[in-house]
């Protein structure tokens, strides 16, 4: 049961190690979507880039992911209600839309500048955290905040020369994120993750199956009979059984249980070691290796996060003292 309570160092602590691993099989996603999508395209007869392939896969994914994780708990099966229902559709929405509006910006714009403008989550968080809920968080995170957006900035080497559709749906992109991520730590306050988990993957399921009906093949791509043809394929299915296991169940299900337990702007800022470890995958796996200022981009967002976990640490807690974060629960 989740209840609001104390979140103990040891707590923040395990937490801590739980959103770096679900970051890790985040940032491994990364290589395997980009192929996958590509493959998926190349088999519909589609154009390099073309948006179908990923919004398809992500379709597919959060689908299998969302009847793995039914089926492997029975808790999950339980307790269901309006409001259960109202709350895992109002999170999973938010993702949705975050990724939906990501795929589509990238259309439009740089792969640079979207990586650069979705990181920017590590600012709209505490701002509406701030002016929304008007629960700003603890001060030390907001000199990690300063470092880390400088770090993304080299990292993704991103320069615009204006905002364009492309860069504002990446900063819309931002904001939905932001707002999925603070909303995880809401709805965790009132509901069970074993529930709220499948619940949103199943709605990210249904919404970019819905985006796919207005896309070049969507509807033929969406036909159980084409489907199963294109999972059978090597290349789609092998990523696709390493995202849905990893990056959907694995790291979602990481995300539901212990981010509540933590300041949801310290989650955006660990959350920002994901194109670290997408960066350090893609070069063991595929040879790409990082520009010299992208590494030491790279190195002041992990200096940022050791930085606040060092002083958190250090920092001495009252006796009864309720962590500042939105519900700060402790699942059990």
């Amino acid at each position: 049961m989740v209840r609001p309570e104390t979140s103990s160092p040891s707590h923040q602590r395990i937490a801590t190690f739980a959103l770096l691993t679900a970051t890790l099989f985040w940032g491994c996603g990364f290589t395997w979507a980009k192929s996958a999508g590509a493959a998926v395209n190349e088999h519909m007869g589609l154009p390099h880039g073309s948006p179908l392939g990923p919004i398809w896969l992500l379709s597919c994914r959060f689908a299998l992911a969302g009847i793995l994780w039914m089926a492997a708990f029975p808790a999950a099966r339980r307790g269901w209600t309006l409001a259960s229902v109202g709350r895992a559709a109002v999170a999973g929405t938010f993702l949705a839309s975050g990724l939906v509006t990501q795929h589509l910006g990238l259309d439009r714009t740089s792969e640079a500048i979207t990586a650069f403008c979705t990181s920017l989550t590590i600012l709209f968080v505490p701002l509406l955290m701030t002016l929304a809920l008007r629960r700003p968080p603890p001060k030390i995170l907001w000199l990690g905040v300063v470092l880390a957006t400088v770090g993304v900035w080299l990292m993704t080497g991103a320069s615009p020369a204006g905002i364009g559709v492309g860069e504002a749906l990446a900063l819309g992109c931002a904001v939905l994120f932001s707002l999925h991520l603070i909303s995880v730590n809401v709805v965790m306050e009132h509901d069970e993750p074993d529930r709220m988990a499948p619940g949103q993957f199943l709605t990210v399921s249904a919404i970019t199956a819905a985006t796919c009906l207005f896309l070049q093949g969507g509807t033929a791509a969406l036909h159980p009979s084409r489907a199963i043809q294109l999972i059978a394929a090597p290349e789609i299915g092998m990523n696709l059984a390493l995202m849905v296991i990893f990056v959907t169940v694995g790291a979602f299900g990481l995300q539901m249980h212990f981010q509540p337990r933590l300041d949801p702007t310290r989650a955006a800022l660990l959350y920002l070691v994901e194109p670290v470890f997408a960066s350090v995958y893609a070069w063991l796996a595929a040879g790409r290796g990082m520009a010299p200022l992208a590494a030491a981009g790279a190195g002041l967002i992990l200096a940022a996060n050791v930085l606040v976990e060092l002083i958190q640490s250090k920092k001495p807690r009252k006796s009864g003292e309720i962590d500042a974060g939105v519900g700060a629960a402790v699942v059990d």
